[in-house]
Order: structure tokens, then sequence, then C-alpha cells
């Protein structure tokens, strides 16, 4: 089932999305060279208890222990923060979901630690556009494959890990429609006002042939090679207006 947010609903959602771009604006820049994913856990507990109704969604979720998932270089989502200090050229990917009052707002960013080697650049770049042009296709009257089509198009020269896809998001972290990040023409939802989704391609520099551990909740690429995620949570306005960006840091543009 789809569900369409009000206007009321939305506030709460608003809240969530500032505190989420404000905290991962805060914690890229504590991501730095010997840090470890421990202590950004920490980091993200303290900021977002900060604010009165608002909590950390990924702990407890399905068992998930940690306030935010930390995947560093091959690995592509839900790692567990760990002991292990950052170290020169990693790229580290923080995604975070915080609760407003029972409302949700997902996001994910790539941090790349100096010396950035050239084509890590490249990947989490081409990775961040993706997303843009999945954003700017968020508009009324286009469908969930059109979105999907306008992030496969800006994948470049990487590969996308297909097994995940953005999501609709609400008082639940994941709802219907989910949005592929590649081209499916049996998924294929109407985009309505009202709409609140997360925009979130999942791209890696080699085979995008993936290794999930249970036990410990992490995903890795079979083959070593490294991976970028970027993820922002919308909501769909009247056509032709473009979305609202509900979880935009203070240095982006849509």
């Amino acid at each position: 089932m789809i569900y369409l947010k009000t206007d009321e609903q939305l506030k709460y959602l608003v809240k969530a999305g500032n505190i989420l771009s404000e905290c991962l604006s805060f914690l890229s820049l504590q991501v730095q060279l010997g840090v470890t994913g421990l202590q950004i856990d920490k980091m993200t507990e303290d900021f977002v208890r900060s604010y009165e109704g608002a909590s950390c969604a990924c702990k407890g979720y399905q068992g998930y222990p940690a306030n935010i998932c930390i995947n560093v270089n091959s690995a592509a989502v839900h790692s567990i923060p760990n002991n292990k200090p950052f170290e020169p050229s990693d790229i580290v990917k923080l995604d975070l979901v915080v609760d407003y009052n029972g409302w949700k707002c997902d996001s994910a960013i790539s941090v790349l630690i100096p010396p950035v080697k050239p084509e890590v650049r490249t990947l989490a770049e081409t990775t961040y556009t993706a997303m843009k042009m999945g954003i700017e296709t968020c508009i009324e009257g286009k469908t969930t494959f059109d979105v999907s089509t306008a992030i496969y198009e800006a994948r470049g020269n990487c590969s996308v890990i297909r097994e995940f896809t953005g999501h609709s998001i609400g008082r639940s972290i994941h709802e219907s429609p989910q949005f592929s990040n590649v081209p499916i023409k049996e998924k294929n939802s109407l985009l309505v006002a009202g709409m609140v989704c997360c925009i979130e391609p999942i791209f890696c520099t080699k085979n995008p042939a993936i290794y999930y551990n249970s036990k410990e909740w992490n995903t890795w690429m079979l083959d070593g090679g490294l991976v970028s995620h970027w993820e922002h949570t919308l909501v769909i306005n009247p056509f032709p207006q473009l979305p609202t960006v509900l979880t935009k840091r203070y240095n982006e543009t849509f």
C-alpha cells in the first residue's frame, strides 16, 4: 500500500529531515584518519538525542545493534560500527535514519579520507550525480521506472548493485513503492503528490556481485571493489514542481 502524507504529517518529516541533515553534516567533518566507527556511532547518538522527540531509528530495527550504519571501502550496506580506525584513502559511507515523534527520514553520504584516489573520487561523484538525476525525475505524473532509468543511465563506468533499492518512508523505514537503481518495467508505480521517497544509488568499481554475512549484518563486494552510497529523502510535490529534499545539507542545491 502507498501512503500519501498530509501537510500535518509532513511537518514531522521536515523536522526529522532537518535533524538528519545537520547530523550528517557534523559527522562528515568527524570522519578523519584514526577515528573509529564506534566513535562515530556514539557521536551520532549524542547528536540526535540532543533534540527532544528524536532518536536513531536504525537501532533495534530487526535487531540491528547500532545507531548508524558505517560501511568502509568494499563494504556496501548495513555494517555495524567497529573499533578499526579509518585509514588513508578510505571511502566511508554513513547511512542514518532519524525518527522524530514517530516519523522517519533516511539519508546516506560517502566521505573520502585523503589522499583520495582518482577512481574513488570518480565513483563518489558519479554515484552522487546519479542520485541527483533520480531526484530531479521525481515529478508528479512520472513513474518509478522513469526514476530508475535516470539513475541507471547516469552510472558512467560504474557498476550498479542491484540487490538494494530506494524506497518510500514514513512511520516505517521501508514503505511501498520501491525505487530500483536499474529500470524494471514490471516494477512501475505512478508518482503522486504527497509521496515521501528515498532515492539511493549504490555503485561500485568492479563486479557488483555481493556476499552477505547474516551474523554481522554487513554486505561485501566479492571481488573487493569499492562502493559509494548516497541517499536523500524527498516529498513529491504537485506537478510541475520539483520535489522538496527533506534531508538536504547546507552545501547542496536541488
